[in-house]
């Protein structure tokens, strides 16, 4: 791997960055992996170890419990919900099945969506989430983009990398928009749970009213469980999701990712911890990132925050190389369509982490 794109690994890749750089993977402060600080939820430590042997039976292949589970979490119906081996293998499937000849993708946005449209043989058009609009998604301006001709918008929401978010009413337009068009809409909620409850960013509730959306989840980031694998698609289009699951493998969900999610859902004292700590952290970072003059930080309702460096002689390069040196793991977002050599991204942890990273990117910029 050459040098140069070094910096743009993010937080899965602990690995690569441990050899490159030559830090015990354990002594690196991750802000680049959008996880949630608090771990592995307690409940599912203590679930899995009380069923070692669950290993030696296959899971449901229906998955009955576990989308039980899910159902009560998300208050939709069960019946309505697709599990697959974490939310990537569902983006794909979905896509396969979709096949769009030609996308609309809201972006800067995870490069997955537009490989697999890709590898579908269709063609994906980039809608861009403007700068000067602080990157919150202009709904006029997307549904003037959406045509007959459009098989498939693509949203993460909140965005994947900026933070920034639409509300369920504006989400709504856009799917009456998409019926007109006949148009499906894969919307991407993996950050949506990091959210305060009051903004009403999640488009489960609409759901039932329209078939063609497909809502997409996973445990990696709220749940602090990537090496699980563990994600759920909710929809309403029975053939859709019967469809999927004669694509997807049988059992493509293991045991013990079953177990954790029959309970990790259930956990509602690591939920309200969780969104206890991102929703105050949040608001403390986002006030004294404000007060940096040489940088320009994006309102966020995720648990990571986009920001634009100000001062002319320095890159985000720059600073992702100065903080290693620290052991501090940040995202230098330059390699996302519409952004550039400015822009960095990096998640909250706790408190005492979130402060060492708020002093050191000052020093960098002063």
């Amino acid at each position: 791997m050459k040098k140069e794109s070094l910096h743009t690994l993010h937080g899965g890749d602990l690995d690569e960055i441990s050899r490159i750089y030559g830090i015990d993977k354990g002594n690196i402060l991750n802000f680049s992996g959008n996880v949630n600080p608090l771990g592995l939820p307690l409940s599912v430590k203590k679930a899995i170890t009380e069923h070692p042997d669950a290993a030696v039976n296959y899971p449901d292949v229906s998955y009955m419990e576990l989308r039980r589970a899910i159902g009560e979490y998300t208050g939709t119906d069960f019946e309505h919900i697709v599990v697959g081996n974490g939310s990537t293998e569902l983006i794909s499937l979905f896509i396969k099945l979709i096949s769009p000849k030609k996308a609309v993708i809201v972006s800067p946005a995870y490069s997955e969506y537009l490989n697999e449209i890709k590898l579908s043989g269709g063609e994906a058009e980039l809608f861009p989430l403007k700068d000067e609009e602080e990157f919150i998604l202009n709904t006029d301006r997307l549904m003037s983009a959406l045509t007959e001709d459009t098989d498939l918008l693509v949203i993460c929401n909140p965005n994947n990398p900026t933070g920034t978010y639409i509300d369920c009413d504006h989400i709504r337009r856009l799917l009456e928009r998409c019926a007109k068009t006949g148009t499906y809409v894969m919307l991407d909620e993996t950050y949506v749970e990091f959210s305060d409850r009051e903004r009403k960013v999640s488009a489960i509730p609409l759901v039932k009213e329209f078939g063609s959306l497909f809502v997409i989840r996973g445990t990696s980031k709220f749940f602090a469980c990537p090496g699980l694998r563990l994600g759920y698609g909710v929809c309403s289009d029975e053939n859709i999701l019967n469809s999927i699951n004669k694509m997807k493998d049988p059992w493509s969900v293991n045991i013990f990712a079953e177990i954790a999610g029959r309970t990790m859902f259930a956990d509602k004292e690591y939920i309200e911890k969780t969104l206890e700590l991102t929703g105050r952290e949040r608001k403390r970072m986002y006030k004294a990132l404000k007060d940096f003059k040489n940088i320009h930080v994006y309102e966020s309702q995720s648990n990571f925050f986009l920001c634009k460096i100000k001062k002319e002689d320095i890159t985000s390069t720059q600073i992702f190389e100065e903080l290693i040196k620290d052991n501090i793991l940040i995202r230098d977002a330059s390699d996302f369509p519409y952004l550039g050599s400015r822009y960095l991204r990096f998640c909250i942890l706790d408190e005492k982490s979130n402060t060492l990273l708020l002093n050191s990117l000052k020093k960098c910029l002063d």
